[in-house]
């Protein structure tokens, strides 16, 4: 459905003000998640055994977005996670009508004390130039390789802030890393891919580190959020408290290699110092430019510092050290 016919379809509500998070959710609150046919969104509802509301075909008892009011007035929490990822063929107006234009659709369902925890991206934050940047960092999307894309889900961020002012519903932010599982999505899952069918990437800069999410912690983030009295509009980052670099990636690859493979260098600054000056293209196929934005995620070299998330939500970091993250991941992965 089109969001300008399903802001026909919501009603106006009243002009309220925030109210206790303790006061209304129950011992066990009834959770709907919007997007729960995306990768994280769908994670998320198998996790959580919630509501799932979908933007595509609804099955198995899933709930479409356009005959999805009476679930989402019922529902102590809402997760919004719908929205496009960086993608060939988007533009600023394909990644702002999916989160600021999908989001404006489903606010005027959202009832008075409801808590809507929001997933934004870490993207919003920009580059890391120093230190990591965590839940105090003021955004800068503009400094992120696709601005287009974080400077959309900012402006959602700043949307959905306004909304729950004239509403009167509890939000949370989180700001998770690129998010990844054993099915997939993400870079790890291309890589492994290739590998598996005989192309093993060497990627440079070869110290360059990447910042990941598992999605069992971002499950965990979202289960102790719905427990906690967080303040209102609360900004989580969420990511792996570790970071890997490219050589460390392909070398845990290659521990599951069972036969010499093609190696290919994709020297991503290289090439994404080239794409940038290309063009977009709504054929994902000739879409050069975001191709270029995505080798510049690449090639960013930028950390997180999602400490102060541990510590406020009582999460011992070392449980998901890459030893039971991330290398287990890949073990897997290459025994299917």
């Amino acid at each position: 459905m089109r969001v300008d016919e399903a802001r026909k379809n919501v009603s106006e509500g009243e002009q309220i003000q925030p109210q206790s998070h303790k006061n209304r959710v129950s011992a066990q609150p009834s959770i709907a998640i919007v997007g729960a046919d995306g990768f994280v969104g769908g994670g998320l509802a198998e996790a959580l055994q919630a509501t799932r509301v979908v933007y595509g075909a609804a099955r198995n008892g899933d709930v479409h977005v356009s005959q999805a009011g009476s679930s989402l007035r019922n529902a102590d929490i809402i997760i919004n996670a719908g929205g496009f990822r960086v993608r060939p063929g988007c533009s600023y107006v394909d990644y702002q009508r999916s989160h600021e234009g999908a989001t404006s659709a489903i606010v005027p369902y959202i009832r008075k004390g409801a808590l809507l925890i929001h997933i934004s991206s870490a993207s919003v934050l920009g580059k890391s130039k120093h230190q990591g940047l965590g839940n105090e960092t003021p955004p800068n999307p503009q400094s992120f390789p696709s601005p287009s894309y974080a400077s959309a889900k900012l402006e959602a961020d700043q949307f959905v802030t306004r909304a729950a002012a004239e509403r009167g519903f509890r939000v949370i932010f989180l700001r998770p890393a690129v998010v990844y599982a054993q099915n997939g999505a993400g870079m790890v899952d291309t890589l492994i891919k290739l590998a598996k069918r005989g192309i093993t990437l060497r990627v440079y800069p070869r110290n360059a580190r990447h910042h990941l999410c598992h999605m069992d912690l971002l499950v965990e983030v979202v289960r102790r959020v719905m427990e906690q009295d967080l303040p209102h509009l609360s900004c989580l980052v969420v990511a792996d408290p570790y970071t890997v670099t490219n050589r460390e990636l392909e070398t845990m690859i290659h521990q599951h290699l069972q036969q010499s493979r093609l190696t290919l260098p994709m020297p991503v600054g290289w090439m994404s110092a080239l794409l940038q000056h290309t063009f977009h293209s709504k054929n994902p196929k000739l879409d050069l430019r975001t191709w270029g934005e995505i080798f510049g995620v690449l090639n960013l070299d930028t950390a997180y510092d999602p400490s102060g998330t541990f510590r406020l939500l009582g999460i011992d970091p070392s449980r998901y050290s890459p030893e039971k993250t991330l290398q287990p991941l890949i073990k897997e992965a290459f025994q299917r």
